[in-house]
């Protein structure tokens, strides 16, 4: 795979990860006004982990770990993981 083409599947994924997390909003932070890239750290990981991980379940933990170890007891949409990671594989897949 050359750089190129790494970089535009890395963007692409970027974008579908950037929209699901920004939509499920998992802290609420962007209902009460936060900036727009205030998940954009942990979407940065969560890219890293759709692009090394090709099943749900897998990215589902990852998803619960990186949020989990970002915000720890605040997070608390532990259960919607696996429709997140559902949801990103089916977005990209399309």
């Amino acid at each position: 795979m050359s750089n190129k083409h790494l970089k535009s599947k890395y963007n692409e994924t970027f974008e579908v990860v950037q929209k699901i997390i920004n939509e499920w909003d998992p802290l609420d932070l962007l209902a009460i006004e936060c900036p727009e890239d205030e998940y954009e750290f942990e979407i940065q990981r969560i890219v890293s982990a759709t692009l090394n991980e090709n099943t749900a379940d897998k990215l589902a933990e990852k998803i619960n770990d990186i949020l989990y170890k970002a915000f720890e007891d605040d997070f608390k949409k532990r259960n919607d993981c696996s429709m997140i990671a559902d949801k990103i594989l089916k977005m990209l897949l399309n």
